[in-house]
C-alpha cells in the first residue's frame, strides 16, 4: 500500500488527468441535466392497459438494471484534490439526482393529462400486506370523478360482488360499502369514515387517496423529498421496458437506511411511456431479525392498472346512491 502511495506522489501528472477527466464527466452529466427536455407523447385515446397475472403481481417485472463501474486508483493521502471516492460518489449523486427530477417531470406531465378528462375508468389489481399479513390479490373495476372527487368500486375476485362509493359531495366524504355474496344479500350498508380504523383495516391507503393522479402525486411528493436528504437514495431509470407489451420507464429507488426512510426500503414503478402514468408499482419494506426471505417477506404492496378507458363521459348516476344498478339501498 506504501509503495501505491509513493508511487502516486511521483507521478503528479496522473493526479491532475484524474481531476481533469472528472471535471469533463461532471460537465457532461451537468450538460444533461440543464439541458434535457422531454419528449412530448401524444393523446390517443382510448387506450388499453393490459393486465398481468397473478405471477406477475408476486414477482418483479424481469429488467436490465443500469450499472457504474468503480475506479481501482489508489489517491494521495497528501493531496487535497478530491480522489475517485469522491469524485464517484459526487457523479453518482448527480445521477440519482437526475433520474428522480425526470421521474417527477414525467408524472407531472402525466396528471396534467389526465386531468383533462372528467372522469375515467380501469380495472385495478392490488395486492397488499396489512398488520403483517399479505392478503389475497385483489381485482377490482374502478371508476373515478377528478372534481369533485368521487369514486367507485366493484370487486371481480375476493369478496366479489362488494360495491364501494365515495363522494366529496354525494355522499358527504363518508363511504358506503356493501358486502358481496350472501352477505351482502342479508346485511345493510355500511357507512364509514375513509380515514377511520375500520375502513383502514382492509386496504393501506385511504379511498379519499385512490386513483391514478393520487399515486402519481404520492411518488412525486416522495422524490421530492428524497432530493433532501443527505445521503440521497440511489435512483436507476430503464428505458425500453415492457409492461404488457407497452414500452414503459422504469423507476427504481433504494434506500440506504431506515432513517432515510422508515416505511420503504424498495420501490419500483413503471410509467407508460405514451400516458406518463404510473401503471405499476411495487414497494418493499425493512427486514426484521427474523425475516428468512427479504423479497417475499418484506413486500408491502403491489399495484397495477389495466384497461384505462378515458373516452367515455360517465353519467351523474354513476355517483349516486340511489343509482338502480347498484345495491346501496336495497
Amino acid at each position: 500500500m506504501m509503495r501505491e502511495y509513493r508511487s502516486s506522489k511521483r507521478q503528479p501528472g496522473t493526479r491532475r488527468r484524474n481531476v481533469a477527466a472528472a471535471m469533463i464527466a461532471g460537465g457532461a452529466l451537468a450538460f444533461l441535466y440543464y439541458s434535457f427536455e422531454p419528449a412530448a407523447a401524444e393523446d390517443n385515446h382510448p387506450v388499453n392497459v393490459a393486465s398481468i397475472g397473478q405471477d406477475d403481481l408476486t414477482s418483479p417485472p424481469r429488467t436490465v438494471l443500469q450499472s457504474q463501474t468503480e475506479t481501482e486508483a489508489v489517491p494521495d493521502p497528501a493531496s487535497n484534490e478530491p480522489g475517485p471516492a469522491s469524485i464517484s460518489n459526487s457523479t453518482s449523486d448527480l445521477t440519482n439526482r437526475y433520474a428522480m427530477l425526470y421521474t417527477v417531470s414525467q408524472l407531472e406531465r402525466g396528471i396534467e393529462k389526465l386531468e383533462k378528462h372528467d372522469c375515467y375508468s380501469v380495472i385495478f389489481e392490488r395486492l397488499e400486506r396489512i398488520n403483517g399479513e399479505l392478503h389475497d390479490q385483489q381485482e377490482i373495476e374502478l371508476k373515478v370523478r377528478h372534481n369533485p372527487f368521487s369514486v367507485y368500486m366493484k370487486w371481480r375476485s375476493g369478496d366479489k360482488g362488494r360495491q364501494l362509493l365515495f363522494s366529496e359531495k354525494e355522499t358527504d366524504g363518508r363511504m358506503l360499502v356493501k358486502l358481496g355474496g350472501l352477505k351482502g344479500r342479508f346485511l345493510p350498508t355500511i357507512k364509514l369514515d375513509p380515514n377511520g380504523d375500520r375502513a383502514m383495516a382492509e386496504s393501506r391507503h385511504s379511498v379519499a387517496q385512490a386513483g391514478i393522479v393520487n399515486l402519481a402525486r404520492e411518488i412525486i411528493l416522495n422524490r421530492k423529498r428524497d432530493l433532501k436528504l443527505k445521503q440521497m437514495p440511489s435512483c436507476v431509470i430503464t428505458e425500453d421496458v415492457k409492461f404488457d407489451n407497452r414500452p414503459c420507464t422504469q423507476v427504481v429507488v433504494e434506500y440506504h437506511s431506515a432513517k432515510d426512510s422508515p416505511i420503504y426500503r424498495r420501490a419500483i414503478t413503471m410509467i407508460d411511456n405514451e400516458l406518463l402514468i404510473p401503471v405499476y408499482v411495487r414497494n418493499y419494506t425493512w427486514p426484521t431479525e427474523d425475516t428468512v426471505d427479504i423479497e417475499e417477506e418484506t413486500l408491502i404492496e403491489c399495484y397495477c392498472f389495466k384497461n384505462l378507458r378515458l373516452d367515455e363521459q360517465l353519467a351523474d348516476k354513476t355517483w349516486d346512491k340511489t343509482n338502480p344498478r347498484y345495491r346501496f339501498v336495497r
